[in-house]
């Protein structure tokens, strides 16, 4: 499969579960809508780097901006989930101080051209770190039937996917600057991971019912 196909389907995936999570974003349930909200991000920007990079030969600069938008929507949904984290806005709080360092990363150290790794080492870590304090509230509720329980799929997905993405962008750098050959091959692995990542919350908005769909589990 060349990579104008892997582009293509994996917008087609990713707009599978928008789709599935509009049609769920008809109940009440905000934690629902801001995922659908950072699906529709994540499509948006996706659709913008790739025309940035047939006219301008540089996309870079849109993942400066998405990245910590992608932070501060995830830092909400976290919020939206944990009671602990809602009182004192936690995640929201995290979120607006990844936009100050994703600032100060761009200004400093990594210009709109060059790939923000330093940020997405960062985000990565917040979010796997989010994601496992989570963990620990939901398997410690006897009230919660963790099967039935959407946000615990959701939290799995994303320590799947940033545990990934977090160990390919620490290597990066090392890669690029030593010309190994598997950069290509850790692309490959990028690609899959988001395949396999969209179609999960595809999956999962699809199989939970409008009444499961609630924080009770």
């Amino acid at each position: 499969m060349d990579i104008h196909h892997r582009y293509y389907y994996y917008l087609g995936v990713l707009l599978l579960a928008i789709l599935i999570g509009l049609y769920k974003v008809r109940t009440k349930d905000i934690t629902v809508k801001i995922i659908v909200l950072l699906l529709s991000l994540t499509f948006v920007s996706e659709l913008i780097a790739k025309i940035s990079a047939s006219v301008f030969h540089n996309n870079m600069y849109v993942y400066h901006i998405f990245a910590p938008v992608q932070l501060l929507v995830l830092g909400i949904y976290f919020d939206s989930i944990e009671p602990r984290f809602k009182k004192k806005r936690i995640g929201l709080i995290i979120g607006l101080a990844g936009v100050l360092i994703a600032i100060c990363n761009t200004l400093l150290f990594q210009p709109p051209t060059a790939l923000n790794s330093n940020f997405l080492l960062f985000e990565g870590l917040a979010v796997m770190a989010l994601s496992l304090f989570t963990f620990q509230r939901i398997l410690n509720d006897d009230k919660i039937d963790i099967y039935k329980y959407p946000y615990f799929w959701f939290n799995i997905i994303l320590v799947f996917f940033w545990s990934i993405t977090y160990t390919i962008w620490a290597l990066h750098s090392v890669i690029m600057l030593k010309k190994m050959y598997i950069m290509e091959h850790l692309y490959d692995i990028l690609w899959v991971v988001n395949i396999i990542t969209y179609l999960a919350i595809a999956a999962v908005l699809f199989i939970f019912s409008n009444k499961r769909l609630s924080h009770e589990g």
